[in-house]
């Protein structure tokens, strides 16, 4: 081979090896090219958008950070404590994918409120609540006996006594007595004496049902009506108790002490809360859903209701927040969210008092009815306040009867 032939083919030897490297990097180039692409259009979805306009690039770190970590970590060590201010702008969250477009809301907006479930599932979460437990407290109790004879077939029903009865009365008691039904009868009812001036009132009344044949007592429910007397106007309801008589055994003598469910004219309405603490950065955040069946106050037969939240600690009110009015409803929606610094070596003396209000142009505003949210209130009140503490970082919701404290 001539020295011609060796140097054409090193020469066309050295412009392959540099064609495939060009080749292999051009192909390089575009392959990283698409990967970012890909990375670039998987980081569009991660972030929280607000409205439509892009994040600035300071949010955007922030809010990228918070999808690699956990929000609530992350907000319990104290970061990232605000969102800038939004006033009356939509919010557009990005899950999974997906545009979440929420409703508009006033202010500025914690973090916190990513925390929070949505409505729907708060109302969800307290109605479950609401039907595993008995949400209204009872309006006193009351005892009686029963007792058959069966010769005679005659029922005979002995009103004994009630206790801690309603005050109906401006002076702080009540004047009680019992209305006797034996249903579905509603023609032919007998009545107790009237006990005036009393909440723990005393019959032993005696009251015979004749002829009446066990198997027509066991299709009957016998039903009691508790009433305040008043000369003047209407008698009051304060309640009642329904008991079926195929649930009572009558070849016994048995005694009965019944909780009176409070008369729904008697009834200020109900309210639904949403409950979270985080004991790291000492946030209690309180979430005024809505209210329903609320009195009305107005001539027109409906209300102008606001909510007036206080924090007490001890004896001392600490500060104080409340809704907008929302006029002429019974039935209002708030969706308000508050929150409060409480320390945790504060949190036991630390309570919420929670007024439903009526607004008048003309005049003092009338309270409702009123909640009071701490590990020392009722029954109910007491469970959430104690299922907030004990499920730190949870919102806890729950509907609660108002009362007239």
């Amino acid at each position: 081979m001539d020295l011609s032939t060796i140097i054409v083919a090193s020469v066309l030897g050295t412009m392959a090896a540099l064609v495939a490297m060009i080749v292999t990097l051009f192909l390089c180039y575009l392959y990283w090219k698409k990967l970012g692409h890909k990375m670039t259009a998987r980081d569009e979805l991660e972030p929280l958008q607000f409205g439509k306009a892009p994040p600035s690039v300071g949010q955007n770190e922030e809010v990228k950070e918070l999808t690699r970590h956990n929000v609530e970590d992350r907000c319990s060590q104290g970061h990232l404590r605000l969102i800038p201010s939004l006033t009356s702008q939509p919010i557009s969250i990005w899950e999974n994918g997906k545009e979440n477009s929420g409703a508009t809301m006033q202010g500025p907006i914690s973090f916190l409120q990513y925390l929070l479930p949505t409505v729907e599932q708060q109302e969800e979460a307290a109605d479950l609540a609401n039907a595993m437990t008995e949400p209204d407290e009872p309006a006193g109790q009351i005892q009686f006996s029963l007792e058959y004879n069966f010769p005679n077939s005659t029922l005979v029903l002995k009103i004994i006594q009630a206790s801690n009865l309603p005050a109906k009365d401006i002076i702080g008691t009540s004047d009680p007595y019992v209305k006797v039904f034996l249903l579905p009868d509603k023609k032919h009812k007998l009545e107790t004496k009237v006990k005036h001036r009393t909440l723990n009132p005393r019959w032993n009344e005696t009251f015979y049902f004749e002829g009446f044949p066990l198997y027509k007592l066991q299709k009957s429910i016998l039903y009691l009506q508790v009433f305040d007397y008043d000369r003047f106007s209407r008698d009051d309801p304060i309640g009642d108790v329904y008991l079926p008589l195929s649930q009572v055994d009558l070849t016994q003598k048995p005694i009965f002490w019944k909780s009176i469910k409070p008369a729904e004219d008697s009834k200020l309405g109900e309210i639904l809360v949403t409950l979270l603490y985080i004991p790291r950065t000492s946030e209690l955040t309180i979430t005024l859903i809505k209210a329903r069946n609320l009195k009305s106050k107005d001539i027109n037969g409906s209300s102008d209701p606001y909510v007036k939240v206080w924090l007490h600690r001890g004896d001392k009110k600490v500060e104080k927040k409340k809704t907008q009015v929302h006029r002429q409803t019974l039935n209002p929606v708030f969706n308000n969210t508050f929150q409060f610094i409480v320390p945790w070596e504060h949190i036991r003396e630390t309570y919420l008092s929670v007024a439903v209000m009526d607004f008048d142009t003309v005049g003092r505003n009338e309270l409702i009815g009123k909640v009071i949210l701490s590990s020392r209130s009722g029954p109910t009140e007491s469970k959430h306040w104690c299922d907030m503490l004990t499920k730190a970082r949870t919102a806890v919701s729950q509907w609660h009867r108002l009362k007239t404290l």
